[in-house]
């Protein structure tokens, strides 16, 4: 298994991911608030209550917080814990597509090729952790639908996208 994936093809620049380093990336999220649905608004109060929860949360667990001449000497443990995932949009914007191209081939471990239309693609996610590791068997990532459709089977085992 290699811990880097390519995209190439009908692109201006080939691109070489490696998702070992997305966990410090600003732009990762946890799977689920990818999928996370509000039915409805959330009211004022609510959010208030909800944010005010959340702190009080954080400060049992981690003590409040330190005044600042003392603050340099506490560096702040992320939670990295969970599914983590990216979207998917950015590296191939990164990549630029040519206007010929129209489908992101996923070519996997398996010898199997999977063809997505390029706008599906770009509203996919790449998954590069579960329970806060990096995806070692069939990884080193798994591409999900932004429907969520394939969420609980995912294209796994992917070497390179090809754009075509």
């Amino acid at each position: 298994m290699n811990d880097i994936v390519l995209i190439t093809g009908k692109v201006k620049y080939s691109i070489t991911l490696d998702p070992g380093v997305w966990i410090f990336d600003d732009r990762k999220k946890r799977l689920k608030e990818f999928f996370q649905i509000q039915d409805k608004p959330i009211d004022p109060l609510t959010a208030y209550q909800q944010k005010i929860g959340q702190q009080w949360d954080k400060e049992l667990q981690e003590g409040s917080t330190p005044s600042a001449d003392r603050e340099k000497l506490f560096v702040q443990k992320k939670d990295i814990s969970g599914d983590w995932g990216i979207s998917f949009r950015p590296f191939l914007e990164n990549a630029s597509p040519l206007e010929t191209a129209s489908f992101v081939v996923c070519h996997l471990q398996s010898g199997e090729n999977i063809a997505i239309p390029l706008d599906q693609a770009k509203e996919s996610i790449l998954c590069f952790a579960l329970d806060g590791q990096p995806i070692r068997e069939q990884g080193p990532i798994h591409l999900l639908y932004k429907d969520g459709s394939n969420r609980h089977d995912p294209i796994k085992g992917i070497i390179y996208f090809e754009l075509k």
